[in-house]
């Protein structure tokens, strides 16, 4: 396949839209010199070709790869792409490529050039999947449970098992401030909403109390001779530290909290008051 370094895919966003511009690349026997979402796009001196999401491209490119590669070879693509890892597009066609040319081995090529890459960014996202089904701290606001965090990764598919098991029974709702977007579970149905507002409610005369008594729990618990704050960062890294009961420090008045999403991509609406 011949390179064209003047050209550059531009695609919306979305994992399907993507895999059109896998098409694009494979059937025009053109790779890109990159891929890169329109609404993030930094201008540049490369030609930018708009690839339109086909659903049907999508849906060839993405059963080629268990056909042509291996059933693993398509979580470890729909895991990169969740990743924050630095142009990621163009790290994942590569290996497709690569994979569509020598086939299976290529997924245990875990140290070549093409595939490494993708491996690390699997292994980050999944380390912080695993961290914040610790970090989560809910507020209950009567209504519901409502989380804020602010991952590096598009985590909340993968947290989604997780407490939508352990709170099958409440209804909740976790906003990841990073991507605008807010898994919602409500009466056993679970979704994935972006908003194009949010207003969490004050909290309660009980909820300030519950938080008192878990920041006051906290500091008991602590042995001042022991504390190491070196490995407190290790095994929790202040970036989780801003949506944390434990390091919040008491506020003097209760006051709402707004916090911005982007456009809708669901018609169903939340259960908690909207702007």
């Amino acid at each position: 396949m011949s390179f064209a370094s003047d050209v550059r895919y531009l695609y919306d966003g979305s994992f399907e839209g993507f895999l059109s511009c896998v098409f694009e690349a494979v059937y025009t026997r053109t790779a890109p010199v990159d891929i890169c979402e329109q609404s993030i796009a930094q201008p540049s001196f490369y030609q930018d070709v708009f690839v339109n999401t086909d659903l049907a491209h999508a849906q060839r490119v993405y059963d080629s790869i268990p056909k042509k590669i291996c059933p693993d070879a398509a979580d470890l693509v729909r895991d990169v792409f969740c990743s924050c890892a630095p142009q990621k597009e163009l790290l994942i066609l590569r290996f497709l490529l690569f994979g569509y040319r020598y086939g299976k081995q290529v997924y245990y090529m875990r140290s070549h050039a093409r595939v490494a890459p993708l491996y690390e960014a699997q292994r980050h996202l999944h380390n912080e999947a695993h961290l914040l089904q610790g970090f989560v701290r809910f507020t209950d606001t009567g209504q519901a449970l409502v989380a804020k965090i602010t991952p590096k990764n598009f985590v909340l598919p993968y947290l989604a098992p997780h407490f939508c098991g352990r709170y099958a029974a409440e209804d909740f709702l976790i906003y990841d401030d990073t991507h605008g977007v807010a898994l919602m579970w409500k009466a056993g149905v679970g979704s994935l909403l972006s908003l194009e507002a949010l207003t969490i409610p004050p909290i309660t005369e009980k909820e300030a109390q519950m938080r008192a008594l878990w920041r006051c729990f906290y500091k008991t618990i602590a042995i001042r001779e022991r504390e190491n704050p070196t490995c407190r960062r290790t095994h929790c890294p202040m970036r989780y530290w801003s949506n944390m009961t434990e390091f919040m420090p008491d506020p003097p008045t209760v006051s709402s909290q707004t916090l911005r999403a982007p456009r809708p991509i669901s018609s169903e609406q939340p259960w908690i008051e909207l702007p």
